[in-house]
């Protein structure tokens, strides 16, 4: 006769499977430096490269940590990139997902977390970004100097950029005056559904809802099509991903 599970075994076994996934991180948990435009108003877009983990093939959240003096409630994007080709260099990445958020308050070693859609990362390698447009002499991007930067990228424009290869202002920080990791993570999670909007693991009509919300809200939480723009094509997107269920 096979004995009863006890409720916390079954917590137990929840929570070793949860811990399977931990966040994608680079930082040591601490940074000191922040970087921003110095003599024009521009779109930041700064990130980490990551390899994906074979078990933990999907994204749910993104942390970020932002400089004390960036105003609170900034008007930033959480962007996920893949890398087709796999060479490690975003500059020919495509965008997998987006998410329209606001800046909180963090210090050197705190983070602000952000949901995102349920993001399929593969198991090659992709770009974890936040993109704020601040004007000249704001920081807006917190930096951990004791690593030395190599995965990490910062690009300025006019605008948010699906085709991160045309900023015109390009920089992988292993290579500038500025050498460290930004202080940019995302978590991982070992199954996901990209229709699931409403968070309840199903493809369901409250998908539908939400994905209405969200584009009439303004969210690029909406924006199915990958060019970081709501328009008729995302509902074509979308409609597409239910139908194809989870």
């Amino acid at each position: 006769m096979k004995a009863p599970t006890s409720l916390a075994a079954v917590m137990f076994s929840a929570v070793s499977a949860f811990a399977q996934c931990p966040d994608y991180a680079l930082d040591d948990g601490s940074g000191g430096f922040t970087i921003g435009p110095s003599e024009f108003d521009a779109m930041v877009t700064w990130g980490n490269y990551f390899l994906a983990d074979a078990g933990c093939p999907w994204l749910s959240e993104v942390s970020v940590s932002f400089p004390g003096s960036l105003p609170e409630g900034t008007p930033l994007t959480v962007i996920v990139y893949a890398d087709p080709d796999g060479d490690g260099d975003p500059t020919n990445a495509t965008v997998l997902s987006a998410a329209s958020h606001a800046s909180q308050a963090t210090s050197t070693s705190t983070f602000a977390t952000y949901a995102i859609r349920p993001t399929h990362v593969g198991e090659g390698g992709f770009f974890v970004a936040i993109a704020a447009f601040v004007p000249q002499r704001q920081a807006v991007a917190r930096m951990d100097q004791d690593t030395l930067g190599v995965n990490s990228w910062l690009f300025y424009d006019g605008e948010l950029l699906p085709d991160l290869g045309a900023a015109p202002f390009i920089l992988r920080m292993s290579e500038s005056p500025f050498s460290g990791t930004w202080m940019v993570r995302a978590h991982g999670e070992a199954s996901g559904c990209v229709v699931d909007l409403d968070g309840d693991g199903l493809a369901t009509t409250f998908d539908f809802l939400a994905f209405q919300n969200a584009f009439g809200a303004g969210d690029l939480t909406a924006d199915f099509d990958g060019d970081l723009r709501l328009t008729i094509f995302d509902f074509l997107a979308f409609q597409s991903a239910f139908e194809a269920g989870c």
